[in-house]
């Protein structure tokens, strides 16, 4: 009389584990993408509310964008020799003028976890899993640690939030191809034209000589000139971030 066979034979379980190795396979880089695209719906999300604040303060203020002076230049966030607390975006002695200093609690409620990209790659405080700080803005010191003369190129690509009367950004652009100065001038308001009023940091690990990296994918997102969230490959990047070779490094 044959007996009633319950457990698997070694052949039948192989077929299981197999199987279930194939779905891992054919799954996880699908849950990968889907939290990859998790994150990048936080971090704009984030940086609309920063556009918010931005907003409220130039509604109340007349027309002005905020006066920002940050500690995310190369002269401070890029120097080894600062310390995490002298870099501390959040110290209103230290850094009263910093983005989120000037707009919380007033203008965006005082909620700091808007500042952090859950992508990011670099931020505050440096070198650690623990980011509580992660993105650049255009404050009026970028981006040497320096103010530069009005209407210059860096103060007008990389550190427009001084203050000044903002309205919608029009391009200046000439009409002779032919002269190379004209296509000087193109070129550069072109580059103003894609300045940014916040964006997420950047790492490379030779300025100047390896490519800067972003969180997204190695893109960023970034408030544009209309406070509107949009995002940039790795390619527009590099030529947005490093025009003359690696002049903002992160």
């Amino acid at each position: 009389m044959k007996t009633k066979r319950n457990a698997f034979t070694l052949i039948e379980l192989l077929v299981v584990v197999a199987i279930i190795a194939v779905l891992i396979a054919i799954l996880l880089p699908g849950l990968r993408e889907a939290r990859g695209q998790a994150r990048k719906a936080v971090c704009g999300s984030n940086l609309r509310q920063v556009g918010i604040g931005i907003y409220n303060y130039w509604t109340e203020w007349n027309g002005r964008v905020p006066h920002i002076v940050s500690p995310m230049t190369n002269a401070a966030f890029g120097d080894p020799a600062r310390t995490e607390a002298e870099v501390d975006p959040f110290d209103r002695e230290l850094w009263p003028e910093s983005l989120p200093n000037v707009l919380m609690p007033r203008h965006m409620g005082e909620v700091r976890e808007v500042f952090v990209c859950p992508s990011a790659n670099n931020g505050w405080p440096r070198n650690v899993d623990d980011v509580r700080y992660a993105y650049r803005p255009s404050s009026s010191n970028q981006p040497s640690g320096s103010i530069r003369p009005l209407g210059s190129y860096e103060r007008e690509t990389f550190g427009f939030m001084d203050g000044r009367m903002m309205r919608r950004f029009r391009m200046d652009l000439h009409v002779d191809p032919s002269s190379p100065q004209e296509i000087i001038d193109n070129a550069i308001e072109l580059a103003k034209s894609r300045a940014s009023y916040v964006r997420d940091l950047v790492k490379t690990r030779r300025p100047g000589v390896d490519p800067v990296i972003g969180p997204h994918k190695g893109g960023i997102l970034m408030l544009n000139r209309d406070l509107q969230v949009e995002y940039r490959g790795p390619q527009a990047i590099a030529e947005d971030l490093a025009p003359n070779g690696g002049g903002v490094q992160f």
